[in-house]
């Protein structure tokens, strides 16, 4: 049973966003820091990375630790578990069918989990530099 009521749930629902989340800006605003330029969200790219980097055909991920089934820090919805399960199993496939699909065109990938982003972003950066300046591609 749902503690909140159908329309507090909807509103909540409604709030969460794919795109401008704190740990997108986060991001964003460290490579404008490092003078490091990009598109975001670009909807013509498979998967509609956060960041890309098209002379380098690098994309970036910001992947969510609950939406994206982080195995350590996603943390379980007490309640709908079954519908729950399968949307994030159905994300992960999805995440792996694009990262399979985009560096079959030559793409690099880059994910990046949020947690990791608000814990050490200097890091997080060093990762996309290395995926700009390296010819292989990247997982974390």
């Amino acid at each position: 049973m749902d503690n909140l009521t159908k329309e507090q749930r909807r509103k909540n629902m409604q709030n969460i966003r794919s795109t401008g989340t704190i740990p997108e800006e986060i991001v964003a605003e460290e490579l404008r820091r490092k003078k490091i330029y990009c598109a975001r969200n670009v909807k013509k790219i498979k998967g509609k990375p956060d960041f890309v980097f098209r002379r380098k055909k690098v994309a970036v991920f910001i992947d969510s630790d609950f939406w994206h089934g982080h195995p350590k820090r996603a943390v379980e919805p007490k309640t709908n578990k079954k519908y729950w399960a399968e949307k994030i199993k159905s994300n992960k496939l999805r995440d792996k069918r694009v990262n399979r699909e985009l560096r079959a065109e030559g793409w690099k990938v880059v994910r990046v989990w949020e947690h990791d982003i608000k814990k050490n972003i200097h890091k997080v950066i060093k990762r996309i530099e290395t995926g700009l300046s390296k010819n292989k591609c990247n997982k974390w």
